[in-house]
């Protein structure tokens, strides 16, 4: 306040210098509180009419876009300045400001908003790639508002943005794909997902482009989608790329149209089961090295989710398989229980097939009768297998399907009219989230009883499975029991029956294939086959011979198919508490829903770690500073960044070619030819410019501080004496969540993971003075505060109140290191740490917890996680906003 009128004094100086330093003060005081400094308008307003200093307007400029949302009247009054300075100005800097001054306070449908948008164009226009950015971001800006898109239509905006998502700027490219999300419409959207689909087919990591394509696809209910069955095949697509972030997801939507678009079901089921059927292409039966090599050939690698996905689609809708379903169903049967691929599978996956199988069977009787005896057959020799399986969910999955498959045999049982098919008489219905919750548990029932006493299991039952002489207790398993192959290969598999009526070239999407085996019928062909066998043709690919049948069928008249969304989920049933009143005791306890914890972008993240330099050495000459700056996990990558200077400025010594020397052991992209990063070559005068090395991860095995003793070079010459190399120690302290990777979880999978491992735990509370903020405020601002202190540290988080849990993974195991101390924590290892913010005015106290099954971890990542918080309350992180 005492410094206000001395201020405000100063934006009548004639001097531009003091003038432009006056104005960009009062910037940076309005940008914390815009309100106080509404009286300066008409100065400020004077001052930018009046200068021709580009660097002055712009800051003027930043400043009204803070005052017009508190001044209804000043836009008008700004019309006139903005629209001289987009007419007139040759600066692009200031030019591109008045833009953003004008698209951001000016209403929609005035004049100068049309002559900002088409000034804007000719920075998308530009060739170059910075300006393009620009305008990119200024779109993305300018679209999130309802009517811009209605009033503006900008010509090729969606040919444009296309071409810059191949930019070869990893930011640029990003904001191109977020902006193709907000863009894109029905007409356009077949367009672009072919153009994202070429794109990631090129890219070495293709997540950003799929991610883009499920989030348009997904978009109000698949509002965008109009060719469901096209939709699919693209998801079918995506799933062969087995390393994707987005497997789940893809797997999600691919069940969920299922569910929702009856009329696209026929197709799903097929492609389900082309996607399944690893021999889709070649059938074997000598199996001679030669056909199982071919035979090979033919599969596909499908994500393990998808696989699961489809196997659902396949048990539940199999009466859309195409009249006469008895050889699809007998070939799904044979996709879902073939031991040889689907017990390589996770157990969850393995369950989902094997109840499919079981669907197949119990719904046989009313869409193909002929195939039900084959189906047992099937079932009953191959479930033995899967319940000999280590894994209790697939064994007991397994034994409760076996003894469905007894229990409905053929024939039927003593009442004929008892039979499977009533389980699929209504159909399933798509569940809004939260309806489950909301049902109401009926007065008597109390879900933690059982339903029936525990029974004493005898003695016997443990008795030995099996005598050996060299073992009479049975103690020394082999490999074979731990795996459950023992068993699966001692099961008698039952001849397969004849062949049920129908043909699978009936049906318009039959995958081709060489028939080596042929039908019964066929005795002819299969003489004249054996006298001169052919040599087996190509294997055919699945999805491409999909595309061919959907496009014949579309030229066949199918082109104009209309589908039938189901868009409404099914809500809790009427009278029922909602979900926010069932879950009231809780609340009244004062516990909260948990949900992720947001965590800011990576450009924001690497800006704020681009503030954490430290000093890493210093003589009576030379300071050496260097910063963690990005990492790159798919590369497994770390950026840092070194620059020097001169400590004895104006003396007579002189200091040229400094240069870093790392450890052995530890590898930059950036070295010379001696082993060297160079940091200032020649003469260092004062400062140098920022030096990027890009360091390999491989030899960072553990979650601990890191000090790598490297080493700094560097010539000098003092008066009257010869040229001198001077080395010095330098130590790059590496924090210990430098090393992690974040663990996407759920909070069951964490409560589950802490109470069946043994782990170690660190503890601190930290109180920080935040002056002048409520207690109010901070809690408003506590999840924010934990959400960066997550993505500087690489975790993820989940937050439920003011408690938040964060989860990360330590590198992989299995490797080792040319790194002292450098040693891998077990295999499927996790870092869990967890937060408790409790807000007060004028200060906020956080307390760290921190586990892990290394007592080492423990303390590092607690002090880097305390040191992280300190930086963003009250040091160099510190918001501004």
């Amino acid at each position: 306040k005492t410094c206000f009128p001395k201020l405000k004094e100063r934006l009548g100086d004639e001097d531009q210098g003091v003038l432009t330093a006056s104005v960009n003060t009062f910037l940076e005081l309005a940008r914390k509180n815009a309100r106080n400094y509404l009286s300066l308008v008409p100065q400020l307003y004077h001052i930018l009419v009046n200068t021709t200093n580009n660097w002055l307007s712009i800051k003027l400029l930043k400043i009204f876009q803070l005052l017009c949302p508190l001044e209804p009247r000043l836009p008008a009054k700004l019309a006139e300045p903005l629209t001289n300075l987009l007419n007139t100005t040759k600066a692009q800097s200031v030019e591109f400001e008045a833009i953003r001054c004008t698209l951001r306070t000016m209403p929609e449908g005035t004049a100068i908003a049309a002559l900002a948008v088409e000034k804007l164009q000719t920075f998308l226009n530009s060739s170059d790639r910075n300006l393009r950015y620009l305008a990119l971001e200024m779109y993305k800006e300018a679209l999130e508002k309802p009517a811009f898109k209605e009033r503006f239509p900008i010509p090729d905006l969606h040919s444009k943005v296309l071409q810059c998502i191949e930019e070869s700027d990893p930011t640029a490219r990003r904001i191109a794909l977020q902006l193709l999300d907000t863009i894109v419409s029905p007409a356009t959207f077949v367009d672009a997902v072919k153009k994202l689909m070429d794109f990631s087919k090129k890219a070495l990591i293709n997540d950003e482009f799929v991610g883009t394509i499920l989030r348009m696809g997904a978009r109000d209910r698949y509002a965008l989608v109009e060719d469901f069955a096209w939709y699919l095949l693209v998801l079918a697509d995506i799933s062969r790329s087995v390393d994707s972030l987005y497997a789940s997801e893809v797997a999600e939507q691919f069940t969920d149209i299922s569910v929702r678009v009856a009329g696209v079901r026929p197709y799903a089921v097929t492609l389900a089961l082309s996607l399944l059927d690893r021999d889709t292409t070649v059938t074997t039966t000598s199996g001679t090295d030669e056909d199982e090599a071919h035979g090979q050939a033919g599969s596909m690698d499908v994500v393990p989710a998808m696989l699961g996905a489809c196997a659902w689609v396949i048990g539940e809708y199999h009466e859309a398989f195409e009249s006469p379903a008895d050889a699809c169903l007998i070939k799904a049967a044979k996709a879902l229980l073939a031991p040889k691929h689907t017990q390589t599978l996770e157990p969850a996956i393995q369950t989902q097939c094997i109840w499919a199988a079981v669907k197949l069977f119990l719904g046989a009787p009313r869409v193909a009768p002929a195939a039900v005896s084959e189906l047992r057959a099937q079932l009953t020799a191959q479930l033995p297998g899967f319940a000999a399986s280590t894994h209790v969910d697939v064994s007991e999955r397994a034994a409760l399907a076996l003894h469905l498959t007894n229990f409905f045999r053929e024939g039927g049982l003593a009442d004929s009219s008892v039979d499977g098919t009533s389980l699929f008489e209504e159909p399933l219905l798509p569940v809004a989230p939260g309806a489950q919750k909301a049902v109401p548990v009926p007065d008597g029932l109390d879900l933690d009883e059982p339903f029936f006493p525990e029974e004493q299991v005898p003695q016997a039952v443990f008795a030995p499975v099996r005598m050996d002489p060299t073992d009479p207790y049975a103690l020394a398993a082999t490999y074979k029991d731990d795996l459950g192959f023992l068993a699966a290969q001692e099961v008698p598999v039952a001849p397969s029956p004849a062949r049920a009526s129908g043909t699978e070239q009936s049906s318009m999407f039959y995958l081709g294939r060489n028939n080596s085996d042929g039908d019964a019928g066929d005795g002819a062909a299969q003489a004249g086959q054996q006298a001169a066998p052919a040599a087996p043709a190509a294997p055919l690919d699945p999805l491409e011979q999909m595309r061919e049948r959907l496009a014949a069928a579309r030229a066949a008249g199918g082109a104009s198919t209309k589908y039938e969304v189901l868009r409404d989920d099914v809500r809790a049933p009427a009278g029922a508490p909602t979900p926010a009143a069932a879950s009231g005791s809780a609340a009244s306890k004062g516990a909260a829903s948990s949900a992720a914890l947001p965590i800011p972008p990576e450009k924001e993240l690497s800006e704020l770690q681009g503030r954490l330099w430290a000093v890493c050495y210093s003589d009576a000459h030379v300071r050496v500073y260097f910063c963690v700056r990005a990492k790159n996990a798919k590369k497994q990558q770390l950026r840092i960044e070194l620059r020097c200077e001169r400590v004895d400025v104006g003396s007579n010594a002189s200091v040229a070619n400094v240069a870093l020397k790392l450890p052995a052991g530890v590898t930059a992209q950036e070295v010379d030819a001696s082993g060297l990063v160079s940091l200032a070559a020649g003469s260092l005068t004062e400062r140098s410019a920022k030096v990027r090395a890009t360091l390999g991860l491989a030899p960072f095995l553990a979650p601990l501080t890191c000090s790598l003793a490297a080493e700094v070079q560097y010539s000098l010459v003092l008066a009257d004496s010869a040229e001198e190399r001077i080395a010095g120690a330098v130590e790059l302290r590496l924090p210990a969540t430098t090393f992690l990777a974040p663990a996407v979880m759920s909070e069951d999978d964490v409560a589950t993971y802490m109470s069946s491992a043994s782990l170690e735990k660190t503890a601190q509370a930290i109180s920080l003075p935040a002056p002048g903020k409520s207690a109010a405020e901070l809690a408003q601002e506590l999840p924010g505060i934990v959400g960066r202190c997550a993505g500087l540290c690489h975790f993820y988080g989940i937050q439920s109140g003011q408690k938040f849990v964060m989860i990360a993974r330590p590198p992989a195991a299995g490797q080792t290191s040319p790194l002292e101390g450098q040693v891998a924590l077990p295999e499927g290892a996790l870092i869990v740490s967890m937060c408790h913010g409790m807000p007060k005015d004028g200060s906020l106290e956080i307390r760290v917890t921190v586990k892990a099954c290394h007592q080492g971890v423990t303390a590092d990542v607690t002090v880097q996680l305390t040191s992280v918080f300190r930086e963003l309350l009250e040091g160099r992180l510190r918001s501004t906003g």
